[in-house]
């Protein structure tokens, strides 16, 4: 054997001694307690973190470095609150690749770990100091060490997410990630079984799977091949979603870009009334580069089958080609079909130009899509037109040149006209639109955006009118004679909810059933499901009226000011309640407010103030004037007479005031102020809104003078009040007069001045009794007589 080659086996021996003993030493002469002293004090200075390691910890040198740790935690910076904690670990390294500058780690096992990543509003995070390098002792060298790892498998790793900047609330848990070898450019197979339960956005559900991993760690870039994953689930507005994705997707990070090749998804899910089965997406070729503004989409195949409404639904769209690389651009026409089955089945075919234009702006021009569905007499047809520009920079789409004709025919509805020219944009946060047309003649505008960023959409709404006459839309109301049964009508304020926003209104007329409005102007607000009309004015009724009001979905409750001057009390109660009950002009001023979720239970719940005054009016349904006049013939047997109201009859009034204040349904009022030239009333009773009766008692007085209606005929009443019993339902009301209370009175009246012409008090004389009176006085027990003394 040559001299250097024994030499060399014994220095190769002694080498090997040597790393023996030493690997003995470390092993022998290790003490974990000391080791965890230092580490929890290394941390504590330099990271102002706590450290605990309740467990043990356990080292092995040879042939690899292993540590088994179990047991730690880390708490919050600067706080005792806990930010991450295991139950166990166990990481091995290579020693020998160390030494040429290579990281490789035999395996990472980890279970039972958990983790709190916050950023509050300022976009401050609880992980930005452990994102700053650590202070280290000595230079090291500028080489960066390569990184490889021989397997990965953990298993329950929770973490737990609230960023306040982008609405994340909630926790993932990984319930199992295995691994092979990972390193760069290098592919991996990995399983993985994830648990998600995020309350912002709401995503609940598992996804599982597994998928090629290729790693580029000097880009930040990875490459996922051979994708077979699913996700089972909820998500914001869809349930029940069962979904599949398979293919190859890379990620190049330091360009931002994305890139698909053979991507193939399979959905189930209910939206709405919605529910998607078999639905597919295939697409060959997929590619967004912004930074070399490249955007390519191949072979794309868009298949929708579901229900809608439980009424079958599909949708199919086929886009062969588009290539787009800076200012270059090549592609081909769209085409496809929406099918929607029902009452009225609708059928919609759309088809397209080929596209133009660069990677900022792609013009697809010549959009059309065209609508039919006939079901009987029932009939739709119409036409859409657009050029259709889309934004990748902004990930944004706009209607341009846009153009809808629309025609509806149903026997259950008036024929619908509905056109509009103008355009419109809409990106996954802001969608914005500018539009003129008209509907069955009625010409209009509109412009407004709608903010879709969060998960309740915040609409700026504004519509103009010339003339607007809603009778040609709506069907005709139900005639009053219609024999159809009476059920409560529900009142459901939920759909509030589903928007915010700001809404204004102006109409030169107005026309809705009854209604007949000029000069109308609306403004109202809808906020978290609460509708706020804090303007509305128009002229109706031969006066004005100018209200506010509030309806709240959350308590189902309504509540309204409003003040109508100058307005036909006749018109305001034909139009509002249908009835016929009153004449004149005067003021009406409401305060009210109610709850509930049917129109009987509103009633019924009904309180605040109502207040009118009136001039040169009558009140319908009863001639007061003509009933006095038998008064002769009702006080000589002193029995009351009731008259159901009657149409044809009226009392006339020069002035009337009355106030009522509402509560649980019934409105009271204490203060009725009626004038006529002959009379005057005053009254006190009830009116029970819910039920649709009144309980009301009016004073009558007759004035001095004989002027006005029947007034000659009445002056012998003069002085006299004289009840007037209004009772019953509003629709079949009875009118009573309580002549025995006017008999009553009249004998007091009677007796009391006999007593001061005897005493020669003043207050005798043109109320003295006659002669005739005098005599018949003398049998007090004829009362009759003596009352029909009073009008000799």
């Amino acid at each position: 054997m040559a001299v250097w080659l024994r030499r060399t086996l014994v220095a190769l021996a002694a080498l090997a001694l040597v790393a023996i003993a030493t690997a003995a030493w470390l092993i022998s002469t290790f003490d974990p307690v000391r080791y965890k002293d230092l580490a929890i004090e290394w941390v504590k200075t330099h990271r102002d973190r706590t450290l605990a390691i309740d467990g043990p910890i356990k080292l092995s040198v040879f042939p690899r470095l292993e540590v088994h740790l179990s047991r730690i935690s880390l708490s919050e910076l600067g706080s005792a609150a806990e930010f991450a904690a295991l139950e166990q670990a166990d990481l091995a390294v290579e020693l020998l690749p160390l030494l040429r500058g290579q990281l490789s780690v035999d395996r990472v096992h980890a279970s039972g770990v958990r983790v709190a990543v916050t950023r509050d509003s300022k976009g401050r995070r609880n992980i930005d100091d452990l994102m700053q390098p650590a202070p280290v002792e000595a230079k090291t060298s500028s080489k960066p060490i390569q990184l490889e790892i021989h397997s990965v498998r953990l298993n329950d790793v929770r973490a737990r997410f609230k960023d306040e900047v982008a609405g994340i609330d909630g926790e993932l848990l990984l319930k199992e990630l295995n691994t092979g070898r990972i390193a760069n450019q290098v592919k991996s197979k990995v399983q993985m079984v994830i648990q998600v339960g995020l309350k912002s956005p709401a995503l609940k559900g598992e996804l599982r799977g597994s998928c090629e991993v290729t790693p580029d760690f000097e880009s930040g870039s990875v490459r996922l091949a051979d994708m077979d994953l699913g996700y089972k689930g909820d998500a914001p507005n869809a349930s029940n979603i069962d979904a599949v994705v398979k293919g190859e997707l890379a990620y190049d990070a330091s360009k931002g870009a994305v890139e698909a090749n053979k991507l193939a998804m399979r959905i189930s899910a209910n939206t709405g009334a919605v529910k998607l089965s078999g639905t597919k997406l295939d697409i060959a070729r997929f590619a967004h580069d912004a930074t070399n503004k490249r955007f390519v989409i191949g072979q794309l195949k868009l298949h929708v089958l579901g229900t809608q409404a439980g009424k079958p639904l599909e949708l199919t769209l086929d886009w062969p080609e588009l290539d787009v690389k800076g200012d270059a651009l090549k592609g081909s026409a769209l085409s496809g079909q929406f099918k929607l089955a029902g009452d009225l089945p609708l059928d919609v075919r759309f088809s397209s130009g080929a596209p133009g234009g660069n990677f900022e702006q792609i013009r697809i021009p010549s959009f059309e899509a065209r609508l039919s569905g006939l079901s009987g007499p029932r009939k739709i047809e119409g036409t859409l037109r657009s050029d259709v520009v889309l934004q990748i920079g902004t990930q944004a789409l706009a209607l341009d040149k846009l153009g809808l004709d629309l025609k509806l025919d149903d026997p259950a509805l008036k024929p619908l006209a509905l056109t509009l020219q103008g355009q419109a944009s809409a990106s996954a946060l802001l969608a914005r639109w500018n539009l003129t047309g008209q509907f069955n003649g009625n010409g209009f505008s509109t412009d407004g955006s709608a903010n879709l960023a969060h998960t309740t959409p915040s609409i700026k709404a504004n519509a103009r009118f010339e003339t607007l006459d809603l009778n040609t839309v709506v069907p005709a109301a139900t005639p009053s004679g219609s024999t159809a049964p009476t059920t409560d009508i529900p009142i459901d304020l939920a759909p509030l909810r589903l928007v915010n926003g700001s809404f204004t209104m102006r109409a030169a007329s107005l026309a809705l059933r009854q209604y007949r409005l000029s000069d109308v102007l609306l403004d109202a607000t809808l906020d978290s499901g609460v509708l706020r009309v804090s303007a509305l004015q128009a002229k109706i009724w031969g006066g004005s009226v100018e209200a506010m009001g509030i309806a709240d979905a959350r308590a189902s409750r309504i509540a309204l000011k409003a003040a109508a001057n100058a307005v036909n009390i006749n018109s305001l109660l034909k139009d509002v309640a249908g009835k016929d009950a009153m004449e004149g002009k005067g003021r009406v001023v409401a305060d009210i407010d109610t709850a509930g979720r049917s129109v009987s239970e509103m009633k019924s719940r009904l309180k605040g103030n109502v207040a009118l005054q009136l001039r040169d009016g009558a009140v319908k349904g009863f001639n007061l004037a003509k009933s006095l006049r038998q008064a002769k013939a009702a006080l000589s047997v002193r029995k009351d007479t009731a008259q159901r109201a009657s149409q044809t009859d009226k009392t006339d009034f020069s002035e009337m005031n009355a106030s009522f204040q509402i509560d649980a349904g019934v409105a009271r009022s204490h203060d009725l102020d009626m004038k006529s030239p002959y009379l005057r009333l005053a009254g006190e009773g009830s009116l029970d809104i819910g039920k649709g009766r009144i309980d009301y008692t009016a004073r009558t007085t007759v004035t001095d003078t004989s002027k006005g209606q029947d007034g000659a005929d009445l002056a012998a009443l003069k002085g006299l009040t004289i009840p007037v019993k209004l009772s019953g339902p509003f629709d079949a009301m009875d009118w009573n007069i309580q002549w025995s209370a006017v008999a009553a009175g009249a004998v007091k009246n009677q007796l009391e001045g006999k007593l001061k012409d005897k005493l020669g008090l003043p207050g005798s004389g043109a109320s003295a009794p006659t002669a005739a009176d005098v005599l018949k006085d003398k049998a007090k027990d004829k009362v009759k007589d003596k009352l029909k003394g009073l009008f000799q």
